[in-house]
C-alpha cells in the first residue's frame, strides 16, 4: 500500500471564508481521496457539504445519503435524506477540535454517471460530546464532477487554518 496515494491539492482557510472547496479531479484516477482536518466554525453550526462541477457549487436538491451517527452522549442514530441541498451531519463546537474526515470519491469523472463516495468522520459536536458517523451520498445528477466544498449551515466561517486535500488512489 505504500505510496499508494498521490497528493493533487490543499486548500487552507484564510480570511475566514464561509466555503471551504477543493477542487482538482480528473481522470487520472478512478477513485479519489479528500481529508477534512480541522474545520472549525466561528459559532457553534452544522457541518455540510456538496460537490463541484466544474468549480461550481451544486446546490440543486439532488443529493441522496445515508449514514450511521455515533455519538458518545448517546444512542446511535441512523439518518438518511433524499433529494436534499447538501449533505449534513452534526453541529460542531466553536471553542474544540472540529470537524475530521475521510471522503473516498468514486465516478467523480465519468460523464455518464453519478458521482458518489463514502465517508467515515469524527468531530467535537456542541451537546458537547465526540461524534462519529460512517455513510454515503450520490449526487444524482449524471456528469461530471470535480470536487468537494464545505459550509456551515447557519452561515459561520470557517477558522484560518482548516484543510482540505485531494488525494488520488492509485490501482
Amino acid at each position: 500500500m505504500s505510496g499508494s496515494l498521490t497528493k493533487i491539492g490543499t486548500s487552507t482557510a484564510s480570511g475566514n471564508p464561509t466555503t471551504l472547496t477543493i477542487t482538482g479531479i480528473d481522470t487520472t484516477f478512478n477513485v479519489y481521496l479528500v481529508t477534512a482536518v480541522g474545520l472549525i466554525p466561528s459559532s457553534d453550526n452544522t457541518i455540510a457539504w456538496r460537490i463541484t462541477k466544474s468549480g461550481t457549487i451544486q446546490t440543486d436538491s439532488e443529493y441522496d445519503n445515508s449514514r450511521l451517527d455515533m455519538p458518545t452522549h448517546s444512542s446511535f442514530q441512523n439518518n438518511e435524506a433524499l433529494n436534499a441541498t447538501s449533505v449534513t451531519q452534526a453541529e460542531i463546537e466553536s471553542t474544540d477540535s472540529g470537524f475530521f474526515g475521510n471522503f473516498y470519491l468514486f465516478n467523480f469523472a465519468n460523464t455518464g454517471e453519478y458521482s458518489f463516495a463514502t465517508f467515515e468522520t469524527v468531530c467535537s459536536a456542541s451537546t458537547p460530546s465526540t461524534f462519529g458517523g460512517n455513510g454515503a451520498f450520490t449526487h444524482t445528477v449524471a456528469s461530471a464532477s470535480d470536487g468537494l466544498s464545505f459550509f456551515f449551515t447557519g452561515g459561520a466561517t470557517f477558522n484560518n487554518g482548516a484543510e482540505l486535500v485531494l488525494y488520488g488512489l492509485r490501482k
